[in-house]
């Protein structure tokens, strides 16, 4: 493969691909799960509050998905610190879980 042809090709494949866009999305993926973790921590504090109940379903929730976005990037980024974070979000989901299903057969 000459060139050119390597040109083309990467031309092709990144075919509307702004940086911009790209930018703006990965800081609103950033902003969206930051803002959703206050939220959490709102819904979680007037639960107890209110009502005396933890909030366990909801955490899970977050930090489950927090677990496998990190596993994602370690799996495609091979970076340390990105698979630590998944343990840590994914033992804090295992913690809810089994919190939550306590929860429900009482």
């Amino acid at each position: 493969m000459n060139k050119e042809e390597i040109l083309a090709k990467s031309k092709q494949e990144n075919r509307g691909m702004d940086i911009v866009n790209l930018e703006v999305s990965k800081n609103s993926t950033q902003f969206g799960w930051t803002f959703s973790y206050m939220m959490m921590a709102i819904v979680t504090v007037v639960n107890a509050i209110v009502k005396s109940k933890n909030s366990f379903e909801v955490c899970f929730v977050m930090l489950a998905g927090s677990a496998a976005l990190f596993g994602h990037k370690y799996a495609k980024l091979h970076k340390k610190h990105e698979l630590i974070f998944s343990i840590l979000f994914g033992l804090g989901a295992l913690a809810c879980l089994v919190g939550w299903i306590i929860q429900l057969t009482k």
